[in-house]
């Protein structure tokens, strides 16, 4: 992330950043975010082990619930303004009744923008339970109005002529670019479903 914040510096204060640095070295920066991974994150929360070794760690539901209300995870999601080369998408196999009411499954795939939309809906009714309290736990409003201007910031980012970029990153594990919840056998009735559905 801190190639992030170097990039929000770099746009804010352009005529600064050219006359202090000469040389940017950013590894592992995620400059275009990571949007499936942060898609699945915000529905089903992430974890960073598996197996018995997840139990000295915090869980993958704890983690979602910290997630919703973190600001540096929605600035990671797709953003609509970047040229996209291959846009990431939200795909969700729904359930689908006929006239006659016979079942079947229809691939529904959404671009950044109406992503939102479905991640919002899908947590509209959210909660957690502390002490017996119903705490709505929905996408945080506030925070996505945020990261879309932090995106707009990073977008307007122009790396002057006179420094040196370098960017190291790896390529051996790709970050989740697309991410699909149900299937063709299994679909999606309810949105709200999608936070028990592993993507």
């Amino acid at each position: 992330m801190g190639g992030l914040l170097v990039k929000c510096f770099m746009s804010l204060h352009g005529d600064v950043f050219e006359k202090y640095v000469k040389s940017w070295v950013a590894i592992a920066a995620p400059f275009q975010g990571a949007p499936g991974y942060i898609n699945s994150g915000l529905l089903n929360g992430m974890s960073f082990v598996e197996g018995w070794q997840s139990k000295f760690f915090i869980s993958k539901w704890t983690m979602q619930q910290l997630l919703i209300e973190c600001p540096s995870i929605y600035e990671l999601l797709a953003s609509s303004t970047y040229h996209w080369e291959d846009t990431p998408l939200l795909q969700i196999w729904k359930e689908s009744l006929d006239d006659n009411g016979k079942k079947s499954a229809i691939l529904e795939s959404y671009e950044p923008d109406e992503a939102i939309k479905m991640i919002q809906k899908a947590l509209s009714k959210h909660e957690i339970i502390s002490d017996g309290n119903h705490i709505p736990l929905p996408l945080n409003e506030d925070i996505l109005i945020w990261a879309k201007e932090t995106q707009d910031i990073l977008s307007q980012a122009k790396l002057p002529k006179s420094v040196k970029f370098y960017n190291i990153y790896g390529i051996d594990y790709d970050t989740a670019h697309t991410v699909c919840y149900g299937s063709k056998r299994h679909p999606i009735s309810n949105l709200s479903h999608l936070l028990y559905t592993q993507g």
